[in-house]
């Protein structure tokens, strides 16, 4: 599935049973997106979805601010910038920070989609 860059895709989320199923596609479709790999080591193991620029320091929930990251990873980087974070580890590829980056921006101008919750107001 897309990562709703399509209204399509929006609406297919929008259309989904519950808010935590939407939840589930939702973090599901950027694990897919990042091939279910770490973006930082490529672990395949405890992988959750980190905020790039955490939401402590202002980030959103957009798509181009969370990527697909190990326990491990996410909670070495905790609320530090991501790249002074990700150059001092042992891990550290150009190439991946690259692809991170692009990441950052590459959709972010033309989708401006994130998750949010559903209100059920049927009673």
């Amino acid at each position: 599935m897309d990562l709703y860059t399509s209204p399509q895709g929006y609406l297919y989320n929008l259309q989904t049973s519950s808010a935590q199923e939407a939840r589930r596609l939702w973090k599901k479709s950027i694990k897919d997106e990042w091939n279910n790999k770490c973006a930082y080591c490529e672990s395949e193991e405890n992988l959750t979805i980190d905020h790039i620029i955490p939401q402590s320091r202002g980030g959103n929930n957009f798509i181009s601010n969370v990527i697909c990251c190990c326990e491990s990873c996410n909670k070495s980087k905790s609320h530090t910038d991501w790249e002074e974070w990700y150059k001092t580890q042992s891990f550290f590829s150009e190439e991946k920070r690259q692809k991170i980056y692009n990441w950052t921006i590459g959709e972010s101008k033309k989708t401006l989609y994130r998750y949010r919750q559903r209100r059920n107001n049927a009673s």
